[in-house]
């Protein structure tokens, strides 16, 4: 019967990504928590003025645990450090964007939520906004992030790399960047929190609806708590919580105004 049971979380588990020899499978003993690396990467996950964790990736681990049942320790992390600790088996998981690279060093569990990734360039800016209309001009973006293979094998831009988008903004509008390479929410939740119009800027897609997934170490893999918590966001799915999360209860990623293209 343990054998059955094995073969049944393996097989469900599959689907989600191809059974690897550098895989092992790890119990927790009783009371002990499952470690998050989550990146800190404000609006994401964050800590604030009073030294608390804050972010939709920090509400999404706790809720994962109370729906769950499985204790969570969720930890914040450069964003880096974050990946080299779900790749060496430190953490347990992790929540980022989907890429084939960590879809092959990791397993990738389930989606937690759907984001544009936007290219923002000034309102008063004539340029178009796609890779191949930036060629050598400068695009910034958040160091280390995934924004779709496009701007990973592009090697025609100038790549600004800055550690949060508000100092991306704030070249923008001083001319001394061309453009901003973010997600939507990102963008909007930064022009929100330092006052500033979402009409100062234009914007078009440049990748639609790109994923952020909870991301299994396969050096440390849980795939009984894997399980419980893909029911835990499927569940989470089902009643709009994850999309309240990152979105607020009026909005939703299709419903955000700069996802529309402005040009």
């Amino acid at each position: 019967m343990r054998i059955i049971g094995w073969l049944l979380i393996a097989v469900s588990l599959m689907p989600l990504s191809a059974a690897s020899a550098a895989e092992s499978e790890h119990s927790l003993s009783p009371g002990e928590a499952v470690i998050f690396s989550l990146p800190d990467v404000w609006p994401w996950a964050y800590e604030d003025d009073d030294g608390k964790f804050r972010g939709g990736l920090f509400e999404v681990a706790h809720r994962l645990s109370e729906i769950s049942g499985v204790p969570v320790s969720p930890q914040l992390r450069p964003l880096r450090r974050a990946i080299v600790e779900l790749r060496s088996g430190h953490a347990n998981f992790t929540i980022l964007f989907q890429s084939p690279e960590l879809d092959n060093e990791a397993i990738n569990v389930a989606t937690i939520t759907r984001v544009n990734i936007l290219l923002a360039a000034m309102a008063d800016t004539a340029y178009p906004l796609t890779l191949a209309d930036l060629k050598g001009m400068k695009v910034a973006y958040i160091r280390g992030t995934y924004l779709g293979d496009a701007f990973e094998r592009d090697t025609n831009v100038a790549k600004v790399p800055v550690n949060a988008i508000r100092q991306a903004v704030e070249l923008l509008s001083m001319g001394r960047i061309s453009a901003i390479l973010a997600s939507e929410h990102n963008l909007r939740q930064t022009l929100s929190e330092e006052g500033l119009s979402p009409s100062m800027l234009r914007y078009t897609v440049h990748v639609p609806e790109q994923v952020g997934a909870l991301y299994m170490s396969r050096v440390s893999s849980l795939p009984d708590v894997a399980l419980k918590f893909k029911a835990a966001i499927a569940t989470m799915n089902a009643d709009g919580e994850l999309n309240r999360i990152f979105y607020g209860e009026a909005r939703s990623a299709s419903q955000n105004d700069l996802a529309r293209p402005t040009q």
